[in-house]
């Protein structure tokens, strides 16, 4: 059981820098991080870096060539083991939105692009490490913080190292935002993007139609029962996004290509609908095409499972002792989570302060779940750290 003494410091702390917390807050809300600025990312991570040295927070930085850097921030415990904090810096909005749209306080609300997703997240799991550095150290075991660079655009080089560092944690928590009800998140779907391309023949539409071999023809007729596979009972989607064919409108067409989008709850339902995919896909509806599919799995679902409704336990007693009222929910959109669950160790995402309008000109935080959701992590961390023998 913890002292009351140690919960009070670890408490008086969090109040204490909030204002810091918030001044810090703006600071990465304001320079713009899109996912594909490798500078502007690399800012937002100079910045935290600066933070971590400033609270005597050891990390490791590893470069990337394409996108911005990893960091890997440790707080040593006594403890056996590791919890894993991780968070994206990344945001959905270009280069230049932040001087459109600048950080602002509008009543409870704080508006900015990336405010909510999930730069407050980040900033949440820093000082909540941080306290329990100074007041707790004795009943941690390892605590690491990951700071990723691209999940906007499904972590293509950051699931290999979630994977790398989570392999060997005892729980994960993922500082996306609290959903706008205050939940966090157990489950999340899956996202899939694959790309189908038709090769055809090109002729004079006019003069020697009969001559021609239509990819566009076939990919509309490829597009009409690929779209009929999406299943409403287990929630499996199906989304046709980008579709180019053609040169001119009097010539057959000789190239087309399809963007094909699914979300769903379970790896092995995406499987079955691959295969089914790459069935319509190899098949020559109009004699004479041929055609292609690429992509796969962007991001793994989150799957529900006992570690997680243990871990969640936790997290609901944690909040408990705070008289916050917390419930849990599955959620469509897919999340860096999923690459941690999927290998086993129990997760829990949506820990950040409460916001919503995600990737919206009208995205916001709650500003009077900054405070809570902090003590909430800190309380998180702390029980699951002292639950280990």
């Amino acid at each position: 059981m913890m002292s009351t003494q140690v919960m009070t410091q670890l408490t008086d702390y969090l109040a204490g820098n909030e204002q810091e917390a918030l001044d810090f807050l703006k600071s990465i809300v304001n320079t713009d991080s899109f996912s594909y600025d490798k500078v502007g990312v690399n800012n937002v991570a100079s910045k935290i870096m600066g933070l971590l040295d400033s609270k005597g927070i050891p990390y490791e930085v590893r470069e990337n060539e394409e996108f911005g850097n990893h960091i890997i921030a440790t707080i040593k415990g006594p403890k056996d083991g590791k919890i894993l904090l991780m968070g994206h810096m990344d945001t959905v909005h270009p280069d230049g939105t932040t001087k459109e749209r600048p950080f602002a306080v509008e009543g409870n609300l704080l508006r900015g692009p990336g405010v909510s997703d999930m730069k407050a997240g980040l900033v949440t799991m820093i000082y909540a490490a941080t306290a329990l550095k100074e007041f707790a150290a004795k009943d941690l075991c390892d605590i690491e913080i990951l700071f990723t660079p691209e999940e906007e655009i499904g972590s293509p080089i950051s699931r290999a190292v979630i994977e790398e560092r989570a392999k060997d944690a005892l729980a994960v928590f993922n500082l996306e935002a609290g959903r706008p009800d205050g939940s966090v998140v157990t489950a999340r779907k899956g996202s899939a993007h694959l790309k189908i391309e038709v090769e055809g023949k090109a002729s004079h539409s006019g003069a020697f139609i009969e001559n021609g071999i239509s990819a566009n023809d076939e990919l509309a007729l490829k597009m009409i029962k690929i779209k009929e596979l999406m299943n409403n009972d287990k929630d499996v989607t199906v989304n046709i996004g980008i579709i180019k064919g053609g040169v001119s409108n009097n010539m057959v067409s000789p190239h087309a290509t399809a963007t094909v989008h699914s979300g769903f709850w379970k790896t092995e339902d995406f499987d079955e609908l691959y295969k089914r995919i790459e069935e319509i896909v190899n098949t020559s509806y109009i004699t004479g095409t041929k055609s292609t599919l690429s992509g796969g799995v962007s991001i793994l679902p989150m799957e529900y499972n006992d570690g997680i409704a243990h871990l969640f336990e936790i997290v609901e007693k944690s909040a408990q002792e705070m008289s916050l009222p917390i419930t849990e929910q599955k959620t469509k959109g897919a999340a860096d989570a999923g690459f941690a669950s999927s290998i086993g160790i129990p997760t829990i995402c949506a820990m950040g302060p409460v916001g919503g309008n995600w990737h919206a000109d009208d995205e916001y935080m709650e500003l009077d779940t900054f405070l809570p959701r902090m003590e909430l992590l800190m309380r998180s961390v702390l029980s699951f750290s002292k639950s280990i023998d």
